[in-house]
């Protein structure tokens, strides 16, 4: 890969990173503000979802074009990492890739389907026989499990990867560390506003280390074609 070709790959992974994460962190705010309150079961989303059905869309809309935004980004992430820290591009980048993809497929299904129930007029307590059919699958599970385990521990490889790798502080990983367990650990309005705040500062972070990184020159005494031929 040349200089011009790495910086502007470079470039367009700084410039997902930095979208991906803007789009998480206000869709993760979005959902919390307008949808305070939290379920007992699976169900329950259907009466919360009813109570604004337009709003649930938006946010089902905005969780699916951030984890589609965050796709290419983790991909540029994990090659410009590769250069670098090859075990950890490829561990992280495989394991985020996983869980972002799967996440996509569960929000967009799962939430659309509980947002279809809600503007067809379909109460919890019919939908629960299905939602609890659903919980009780080992693939709708499995896929869950891929999600949140691929995208936590994925991110934070690279993350970590990326501060090995000199590219960002440490505080970077660190803040992406608390933003995804305090993401899965708490509930109410102002903590999970603060794990929206977490996350896009530390995607931020990333992207302006992507921003400002070098492409891996290659090894010394490797000649290129040109020279070679001279």
């Amino acid at each position: 890969m040349d200089d011009g070709t790495g910086r502007r790959m470079g470039r367009l992974t700084a410039a997902a990173l930095l979208t991906g994460g803007l789009l998480y962190g206000a869709a993760n705010a979005f959902y919390w503000v307008m949808f305070p309150d939290a379920v007992s079961d699976s169900a329950g989303n259907v009466a919360v979802a009813a109570g604004n059905v337009g709003a649930w869309r938006v946010e089902t809309v905005l969780f699916a074009l951030a984890h589609l935004v965050l796709l290419p980004a983790t991909l540029g992430l994990a090659a410009v990492l590769g250069g670098r820290k090859p075990v950890a591009a490829t561990i992280g980048g495989a394991l985020a890739l996983l869980g972002l993809y799967f996440s996509t497929v569960h929000l967009w299904h799962y939430n659309a389907f509980f947002g279809a129930l809600a503007g067809g007029g379909v109460d919890a307590d019919a939908a629960r026989p299905v939602t609890n059919a659903l919980d009780g699958d080992p693939f709708v599970m499995a896929s869950f499990a891929v999600w949140l385990l691929g995208w936590l521990v994925g991110l934070l490889v690279l993350a970590f990867g990326a501060w090995r790798a000199r590219l960002v502080a440490l505080w970077v990983p660190l803040v992406l560390t608390a933003g995804q367990v305090l993401d899965l650990v708490t509930e109410g309005v102002p903590l999970k506003v603060a794990v929206s705040v977490l996350m896009v500062a530390g995607f931020t972070g990333l992207a302006l280390g992507v921003e400002r990184s070098r492409p891996v020159s290659a090894p010394a005494g490797t000649a290129t074609r040109a020279t070679a031929d001279a």
